[in-house]
């Protein structure tokens, strides 16, 4: 088969797929576009005319993450693949997510960049969707009350993960700065783990709340519990911990908040 059959039957190939294609070539100035598929077009509405013999960054707009763009600078430049899905814009404006593939390929001796596009907006749209309504579901799983003055309880349940922990601190650090707080109870008789225990997740809250002038007092602490705790607490970093609610509740209203 001559070159220029193969070169026929590729741009065909290339105009034939269903995902957005264009070649570039870096030894020219400002690395443009030497080819984009019919496919690109669709997609961005850019036209073979408007696309080739421009650097692709035509795509980029206001919202578009210049970390996003270096990863695929850093990876030109070593000549290395990438994957990044970052904002892009269409030739009439509208943005949307764009998961840009980009392949080196060295063919006579020369080297070229093949880059494809696939609009990826459901899905992260649908993603962030998820993550809101976790979110929603872990602010509603995580009620913090205030049970008197100055006093909120808040009650653990199941298995909490480190990320969990992470939103636990800033949640309780943000009700205490609202409601002026001096005492937080946090009862973990409905939490379970397997290997590693809270203690550390708890001493990282317990200092967060110190630094605030915040008390905190752990509840619900079974003999197995605080066998486990025990075992991994050094002796410097200790909580103030309780078998009964009730207790923690008696604790908090006879101590005076920390100064």
């Amino acid at each position: 088969m001559d070159p220029e059959t193969q070169i026929t039957l590729l741009e065909a190939m290339l105009d034939g797929s269903r995902t957005a294609a264009l070649f570039t070539d870096p030894s020219q100035e400002d690395h443009p576009v030497i080819y984009a598929n019919q496919t690109f077009e669709t997609l961005t509405g850019y036209t073979p005319e408007e696309t080739i013999g421009h650097n692709c960054r035509f795509l980029q707009g206001a919202d578009t993450d210049p970390k996003d763009v270096q990863k695929m600078r850093d990876a030109i430049r070593q000549e290395s693949s990438v994957t990044v899905t970052l904002k892009n814009y269409k030739k009439d404006g509208s943005p949307f997510w764009n998961r840009v593939n980009i392949e080196p390929i060295r063919t006579g001796g020369r080297l070229f960049f093949i880059g494809t596009q696939t609009d990826v907006t459901v899905e992260v749209n649908q993603r962030k969707r998820l993550e809101e309504k976790e979110r929603e579901i872990e602010r509603l799983s995580l009620p913090v009350l205030e049970i008197d003055d100055g006093i909120a309880a808040i009650s653990l349940n199941g298995e909490m993960s480190v990320e969990r922990y992470r939103r636990l601190a800033v949640k309780i650090s943000e009700y205490v700065q609202q409601h002026h707080c001096h005492s937080v109870i946090i009862d973990i008789s409905g939490l379970y783990w397997d290997e590693d225990t809270p203690v550390f997740d708890l001493l990282h809250i317990q200092d967060v709340l110190r630094l605030m002038g915040c008390r905190l007092l752990v509840t619900g602490i079974t003999p197995k519990a605080a066998r486990d705790i025990a075992g991994e607490a050094a002796s410097e970093h200790t909580l103030i911990a309780f078998s009964s609610f009730k207790q923690a509740v008696q604790t908090a209203k006879a101590s005076s908040p920390i100064i």
